[in-house]
């Protein structure tokens, strides 16, 4: 067989479906139990600065967290990974948050009501899905307000933004301790 066979079977077997499955994200599910993931886009450059700094602030604050940030391509993307439970926390725009939240387009296709707000940063919003434990809304409220030293941060109303905010991040706001969310 001579060389130039040898590409062309090599090509061949790349084109399989099976070879064109392969990603490098082989142990994505490893991965999101071991770290917590802030989810961002790269279509709102803002989104993933914040998620950078809300990383740098929990890794400082609560390392035991192990917090990364993971990038989607754009906000159905992360639609998307949060209403089929992929993920657990995103930096979005509000509006977009309150259109996801109502099912409105784009993002019509998703299933709705399941967003909840936990902080408003920077003109954003970090959101998290309704069955993200309360305890762990708590801890991520409390690390971020207090753990930034920066008055940007907060848990807003729930009449703010038109999403509801998450029951441990309202607690936290209320001032309730973090036991009363065990």
């Amino acid at each position: 067989m001579n060389r130039r066979d040898c590409l062309l079977l090599f090509a061949l077997a790349l084109a399989t479906p099976r070879a064109r499955a392969h990603t490098p994200y082989g142990r994505w599910k490893l991965l999101r139990q071991r770290h917590l993931l802030i989810h961002s886009t790269r279509s709102d450059p803002a989104s993933d600065a914040i998620a950078e700094k809300l990383v740098a602030t929990l890794k400082r604050v609560l390392p035991k967290a192990n917090p990364l940030v993971a990038r989607a391509p754009d906000s159905q993307r992360i639609a998307s990974l949060l209403t089929t439970g992929q993920a657990v926390l995103a930096v979005m725009r509000p509006n977009e948050a309150a259109k996801l939240f109502k099912g409105e387009v784009p993002f019509g296709a998703f299933s709705v009501g399941s967003l909840r707000v936990v902080l408003q940063v920077e003109g954003h919003v970090l959101v998290s899905v309704a069955d993200f434990p309360a305890h762990h809304a708590w801890l991520l409220a409390a690390a971020l307000t207090e753990g930034a030293g920066s008055a940007s941060n907060s848990v807003p109303s729930d009449a703010e933004l038109g999403v509801p905010v998450h029951p441990g991040a309202a607690a936290f706001r209320r001032g309730e301790p973090l036991e009363a969310m065990q």
